[in-house]
């Protein structure tokens, strides 16, 4: 058959679809037709249009679609959820999939690993036509394999306030009210206790993950916790806010990531700045070289600001 049915030009299939389709194994072979690997094909016209979360979605889906009662899980469901995972993650490149029951009932694959969790009926969520864990479930199902510095890091993203004409959502993964109550309804699930001396240093307005680290390097270093999304004229709602910062002592604290060094975005940052420096605040700021050295500099920088004032 040359010519592929039409419902296998829309999705990604299994080898066993194609075969129940009268698809023949050598025409898989074909250019036309691009393998993602663990048995999963898709058209090469279709595969060109996608982006890579939507091509792992695609390929989770093909797989599932004959076990509608697994779900996608792990680090899968943290990149399909857009979450930030650790480098050492990302090099795994497996597909991770559970099943409620049994860990061997998914027939073995190349490159996809098979989980047995048992986890509240909540805890999965359907998106388009895959079932996948929620965020706050996958950052418990990672914690057996984080650091807690990781966690903390993770369960900020979980539950900082959104960007709604850049993310398309106006809430935010979870509460950490919700994530307590999930640590709390899942004992013995290995990694809890990680999470649960992760919890407490979890907080709300962190929008980059470089953000949290520095944060975290100011505590780790002795210096009062700053507060987060810190407005330079407090009451007035379109006030500009620094990342980070100590009101009571006005001093204002930016990481500038890669988005800040363009034109449009340096001239924005320093209207941004001077707001702050007309209402008498000391503004510091830092990138990426800080962020290498482990914001050592930044550290030093913080603490004798914070002795002037």
């Amino acid at each position: 058959m040359d010519v592929l049915p039409p419902q296998l030009t829309r999705r990604a299939f299994t080898a066993a679809e194609a075969f129940r389709e009268g698809i023949p194994r050598e025409r898989l072979r074909r250019r036309d037709i691009l393998a993602l690997g663990s048995g999963v094909h898709v058209a090469r016209a279709l595969a060109e249009c996608l982006t890579p979360g939507e091509t792992l979605e695609m390929k989770a889906e093909a797989l599932l679609r004959d076990r509608p009662e697994m779900w996608v899980s792990h680090t899968t469901a943290a990149e399909i959820h857009g979450l930030w995972l650790p480098d050492r993650f990302l090099r795994d490149g497996r597909l991770h999939l559970t099943h409620p029951a049994r860990p061997d009932v998914w027939p073995r694959r190349k490159g996809v690993c098979g989980h047995r969790v048992s986890l509240r009926p909540q805890d999965v969520v359907t998106r388009g036509a895959l079932r996948v864990t929620t965020p706050a479930r996958t950052w418990l199902d990672l914690a057996r394999d984080c650091t807690v510095r990781d966690l903390i890091i993770i369960g900020d993203q979980l539950v900082r306030q959104p960007y709604p004409r850049f993310e398309g959502r106006v809430e935010p993964h979870a509460t950490v009210a919700e994530l307590r109550h999930l640590l709390e309804e899942s004992p013995g699930t290995p990694g809890r206790r990680r999470c649960l001396t992760a919890l407490p240093w979890v907080r709300v307005g962190a929008d980059s993950v470089q953000e949290t680290l520095l944060r975290l390097a100011l505590i780790r270093a002795g210096l009062p916790e700053p507060e987060l999304q810190v407005p330079a004229q407090p009451g007035f709602r379109w006030s500009p806010r620094a990342d980070l910062g100590y009101p009571a002592l006005k001093i204002a604290i930016q990481y500038d990531g890669e988005t800040h060094f363009t034109p449009n975005q340096q001239r924005a940052d320093q209207r941004r700045d001077n707001v702050f420096l007309a209402e008498g605040w000391r503004v510091l700021r830092f990138n990426q070289d800080d962020s290498r050295e482990g914001f050592q500099r930044a550290v030093v920088q913080v603490r004798a600001a914070l002795a002037r004032r």
